[in-house]
This record gives structure tokens, sequence and C-alpha cells, in this order.
């Protein structure tokens, strides 16, 4: 290569370089790990792209994925390299942002978030691209301000919400409101309940 074109080929990189980073979202890449670093203006992620076999993609899943030194996420699809592997999110101070994994473009495991100066935010469970276990969420202070559970991406069971001194507990149903289920079986309930019933028809006689 004579030494022109390789001024030109140097000139085209610095100035690839210049306009990623004036418009902060300047990407670097470690072939060997598939570790891909990406700048924002407030924060950097650190994230994985290790090789996937062919997937089936569902309808109902938002899939992340890297291309043109992004992240884009897409529900139902991809055009890129799904992350793959651990995620990280880092303020510009070096305090954690989020912390999680992708396993094929999908969340997985246990994933956290922080403010800028540390205090933990929330915490959820996901599983295949899905919230399904217990989440908590935390005040300004890191106390715990919310905790329930998740089942296939609804809220379900026993959700609690702290709000100063008060406790407010509410219950779900496939992501909607219940009231406090029974632990008694059913079948023995509407015997009781029958029961009642014909004690009171017969009080009514007298």
């Amino acid at each position: 290569m004579s030494k022109l074109n390789k001024r030109i080929s140097f000139l085209v990189m610095a100035l690839v370089l210049v306009v990623n980073l004036a418009m902060g979202q300047y990407s670097s890449k470690d072939f060997l790990t598939h570790k891909i670093i990406v700048n924002h203006d407030n924060y950097t992620v650190v994230a994985y792209v290790k090789p996937t076999h062919k997937i089936y993609v569902e309808s109902d899943r938002l899939y992340y994925w890297f291309s043109t030194n992004l992240i884009k996420s897409t529900q139902g699809g991809y055009s890129g390299k799904l992350l793959n592997g651990r995620y990280q999110e880092f303020f510009l101070n070096k305090n954690l942002k989020e912390w999680g994994a992708f396993s094929a473009g999908l969340k997985t495991g246990k994933w956290k978030s922080w403010d800028e100066a540390g205090k933990l935010k929330e915490e959820y469970c996901w599983d295949s691209g899905k919230k399904n276990g217990a989440y908590s969420k935390y005040d300004s202070v890191g106390r715990i301000a919310e905790k329930g559970k998740y089942r296939n991406d609804l809220l379900n069971g026993k959700q609690t919400v702290i709000i100063g001194d008060s406790t407010k507990i509410n219950y779900f149903k496939k992501g909607k409101p219940t009231e406090k289920p029974h632990f008694i079986p059913k079948f023995i309930r509407d015997i009781f309940s029958k029961k009642n019933t014909k004690n009171t028809e017969n009080q009514t006689q007298l």
C-alpha cells in the first residue's frame, strides 16, 4: 500500500472516530472475547455478543442486539449480533448504573440498578426475556419501598408497598388486582357456605 493510500485510510478512520465521539455513541470491540463498549453522554455500556446458535424468535419477547456501534432492542426480532453474556452500565463517576446478563438477546437472571450515588434502586428476576420471580424497589436512602413477585411478566401474588410509616398490601393474579387468596380448599369453603346458608334459613323459619 502506498504512503498516499495509508494516509487516506488513516484520515478516514480518524474522521469516523471524531464523528462517533461527537455523537456520544463511540463503540470499541474486543474480537477475542466478543466484548463491546458503547459510550453515551452520561454513561458507558460494557456488554458481550458471544456467538449463539440459530434461535427461534418469540414475538412477545424484547430482543437486544448490537449493530453500527449501537445497542438496540426490538420486539420479536433482531438485525445484528445478539447480546449474550454479562451486561453492565457505568456512570461517568465509575459507579454501577445497571448490572445483569443476556442469553441470546433476552434478559436472564437477576438484574439490578443503582443511582449515581451508588444506592440500590431496583432488583428484578428475568427468565427468557420475561420477569419471573421476586422483585424489589428501594427509596432514596436504600430502604425497600415495594416488593412482590412476577410470573410470566405479570404481577402475581402478594405485593407490599411502603410509603413513609404506612404499609399497603395488594394481591394480584395474572397481573390483575384480586382479593386476598384463601388457603382453605374451595370444596371445604363451599361446604361451610352451604351449611351457614341452611342455618340462616332455619332461623328465618323459626
